[in-house]
């Protein structure tokens, strides 16, 4: 049986997620993208940030966005060729300078620490979430802010129900499915996130708790996550109890046939003990 790195990476590397056929539609949705409207509590941190790390970039996505948008030179981190090419084409029409190194980051070592580490959507498909996440926020320095995306344990479990319940039907028509659910303009666009979202060979999902952990190990504190839209003036006991209750929020988006993935974001601050 193969390893789960091998599994995964033979996925993407036949269809890479968040990538266009059309080249130009794929330059259009970056130039349009509004990151305040998506990510409102990222836009500060990037503007501050000078060292910035996209862990687990595939087609360059958000590398190129924040690199288009905000000026910046941003370091992306994948291991898959495939779509490290496709993050470079695109960088190069939008005449970015961003630096794409191919590694698997259970294998990664610089010295280079970095003000704003992001990876959205990744650390969950690796054969050690929690591992990749220690390696994750050791590339940080003191002050810096780091915000990790992972599928939720209880967000996510509907829309896997969902989906396990058409075991039975053709791939055709768990793809006819999904788009009901998530319409998009570019077929191949739309296919690489169903595949991602659907057929993929391994994932695991996680509870707020486990990443806070392993902040404290590395010494960051919590700064706030999607759960409760980064409302910072929440104590974490009520968003752990709001936690508890996003199956049943999940629930009714996907019985509603509305597009929920079940996926959380976290936030973190490497304290400056100086």
């Amino acid at each position: 049986m193969k390893h789960i790195d091998d599994q995964v990476l033979e996925f993407y590397t036949s269809l890479p997620f968040n990538i266009y056929e059309d080249l130009s539609l794929a330059i259009e949705n970056i130039k349009k993208f509004n990151l305040k409207n998506t990510y409102p509590f990222l836009e500060e941190d990037v503007k501050a940030a000078e060292t910035i790390i996209d862990v687990g970039c595939g087609g360059g996505w958000l590398a190129n966005v924040l690199a288009y948008h905000f000026n910046k030179r941003v370091t992306g981190l994948d291991f898959n060729p495939v779509a490290l090419e496709h993050a470079k084409k695109i960088s190069k029409i939008l005449n970015n300078k961003n630096t794409y190194i191919k590694k698997n980051i259970f294998e990664y070592v610089s010295d280079e620490k970095f003000d704003l580490i992001i990876s959205m959507g990744v650390l969950h498909h690796t054969k050690d979430c929690m591992k990749a996440l220690d390696i994750t926020c050791k590339m940080g320095k003191p002050g810096s802010k780091i915000y990790i995306g992972l599928y939720h344990k209880y967000g996510r479990k509907p829309f896997l129900e969902k989906f396990n319940r058409t075991q039975n039907l053709e791939e055709e028509d768990k793809f006819k499915l999904y788009k009901s659910m998530h319409p998009l303009k570019d077929e191949k666009h739309q296919l690489s996130w169903f595949r991602d979202q659907v057929l993929h060979p391994h994932e695991t999902q996680h509870v707020l708790e486990e990443v806070l952990e392993v902040f404290r190990k590395n010494n960051y504190k919590f700064i706030g996550t999607s759960i409760n839209q980064f409302d910072n003036q929440e104590s974490l006991v009520n968003i752990l109890n709001k936690e508890k209750k996003l199956y049943d929020y999940a629930f009714e988006k996907i019985k509603n046939n509305i597009y929920y993935p079940g996926f959380f974001i976290i936030g973190g601050e490497m304290i400056n003990d100086q």
